[in-house]
């Protein structure tokens, strides 16, 4: 029992912390998922329940436990409450496994031919639907292998992650079969049926798009420059080199100067979020005017917006000047980090604010904004893990956006994989929508990232160290089928998964109603 319901699924959690940014053994993503499926084999509900939640609390924990660093560092937590609400965040989105694990051992669907793709596509859904903090899944650790997610731009993350689900439990079917002296062709001829047509599919955009990209004219293409500054943002933490412990606003916009003499060609001068948190009104009217003259390039930065004269709210903001100093409207960012940027439910239950005391006092905006940045590209403003938010960028991209401008500061969570897992996520709507991003920080990882799903060369910059770094992107004529179809995948999976539940129950319960025979 303890092998079902223990060994087995930490060992799935193992392998898929192994094919994370952890470790960066991307391909074991597809078979991490192979000693979960095997505890469900002949299992009872109430131990794929239990199965399921340790696979999916191992799952979580060795992917997030860094978000203690955060509770202490920004939110102001004691050690012990934050290594405790760290907990209580993974056994929250430990959930979806363990229902998962419940009703798959109730079926019995791993251990009929056709259970895997059934299997796959509950998981799936259970996964996305969910309402999960981070929407990260193990589809992100393929994120650096741009041959095997180019099918992001035909249904996103869902149908990705559904062939990643597929693929393992077909190849736990074939070692079910193998086991039982049955044959494991059938399922090994379906795995290699679906790598044949996802790195078929995968090679034949990406040449596509690199023949678009040799010949794109002036008007599909952008330089931009990327600052880090690497400002400290909280005195405790030791990542901080001595030589910048000191740097601010100041140190960035001597950095985009430095910039604009090193890279003439750009158009636009990008910074990140930073800890200060500079009003827009003083930034604007003192800092970037002087600096676009100097520079004569159009300049993007966060800074923090008043709700009202009370000073008691702000708003998470991005200021955009043009090259001619024409100062665009304040962009306010849309999705606040939970327990970050603002606490659930405060108004309700103002006692929360005493249990999470650093927890800044930030307001969501609303408008989908976008910035011109001339011959007809539209750059899109995305604050922190807004970029992760697939249907959030979508509002932007069907408003005409072009280019995804990610601003970041993960400075908070030391020199952990944060900042690499955080870029995972905001690396695919690159690919569901064919639009560069750049993902611009305070303190790394930043980087450029292609419509392709290819990080540029030498763009990647260091933790901890400030950083200039400037490339050329290619934007594509034409936006993804997926942008236009949005989530019809999903919608089917869903459909198929509810019937089939649907269906099992019926049947199971048409059985107890059966007279017994005698």
């Amino acid at each position: 029992m303890i092998f079902q319901i223990f060994i087995l699924p930490v060992s799935s959690g193992l392998l898929y912390w192994l094919s994370s940014q952890a470790f960066s053994f991307p391909l074991l993503v597809w078979i991490c998922l192979v000693p979960f499926g095997l505890s469900l084999y002949r299992s009872t509900p109430r131990k794929g329940l239990a199965s399921g939640f340790v696979c999916g609390f191992v799952f979580w924990f060795l992917g997030v436990w860094w978000l203690k660093i955060n509770l202490i560092n920004l939110v102001g937590l004691p050690p012990w409450q934050a290594w405790g609400w760290t907990v209580v965040f993974c056994a929250y989105h430990a959930v979806p496994y363990a229902i998962f694990g419940c009703l798959a051992a109730r079926f019995h669907w791993l251990e009929r031919p056709l259970g895997p793709l059934l299997a796959a596509a509950l998981l799936v859904v259970m996964r996305i639907w969910y309402p999960a903090v981070f929407p990260g899944n193990e589809a992100h650790n393929l994120s650096e292998l741009p041959l095997l997610i180019q099918v992001l731009d035909l249904g996103g993350v869902p149908l990705l992650l559904f062939i990643v689900y597929l693929v393992n439990f077909l190849i736990m079917r074939a070692l079910l079969c193998w086991r039982e002296k049955t044959s494991p062709v059938p399922a090994l001829v379906a795995v290699a049926i679906i790598f044949t047509l996802l790195i078929s599919y995968g090679g034949y955009r990406l040449h596509d798009l690199h023949q678009k990209m040799q010949q794109a004219p002036d008007r599909q293409q952008i330089s931009i420059i990327s600052v880090q500054p690497n400002a400290p943002v909280n005195q405790a933490i030791p990542d901080v080199p001595p030589e910048d412990i000191k740097n601010n606003m100041t140190t960035a916009l001597a950095l985009c100067r430095t910039a604009s003499l090193w890279h003439p060609e750009a158009e636009l001068i990008v910074l990140p979020e930073q800890p200060a948190g500079y009003l827009c009104s003083d930034v604007v009217v003192r800092d970037l005017p002087h600096l676009i003259k100097d520079t004569g390039m159009a300049v993007m930065t966060p800074c923090a917006g008043t709700v009202d004269d009370t000073n008691r709210f702000y708003y998470n903001s991005v200021a955009y000047l043009d090259k001619n100093g024409v100062i665009a409207e304040e962009y306010r960012k849309n999705i606040l980090v939970p327990f970050g940027e603002y606490i659930p439910l405060e108004a309700r239950f103002p006692f929360l604010r005493r249990l999470f005391p650093g927890v800044m006092p930030f307001k969501p905006g609303e408008k989908t904004l976008l910035y011109d940045l001339g011959k007809g590209r539209q750059g899109i403003p995305a604050l922190c893990y807004e970029a992760v938010f697939t249907g959030h960028v979508r509002r932007f991209v069907e408003h005409g956006g072009t280019v995804l401008l990610n601003m970041v500061d993960d400075a908070w969570f030391g020199k952990t994989k944060a900042s690499k897992i955080h870029l995972s996520l905001a690396m695919y709507r690159a690919v569901e929508y064919r639009i560069p991003l750049v993902r611009v920080t305070n303190s790394g990882v930043g980087v450029f990232v292609q419509a392709t799903g290819e990080i540029v060369p030498g763009s990647k910059t260091p933790l901890f160290q400030k950083s200039i770094t400037s490339a050329r992107l290619f934007i594509p004529e034409k936006r993804s089928p997926y942008s236009h179809w949005g989530d019809l995948f999903l919608y089917g999976l869903t459909v198929l998964s509810v019937v089939s539940v649907g269906w099992e129950f019926y049947v199971y319960y048409k059985r107890k109603e059966l007279p017994c025979k005698t």
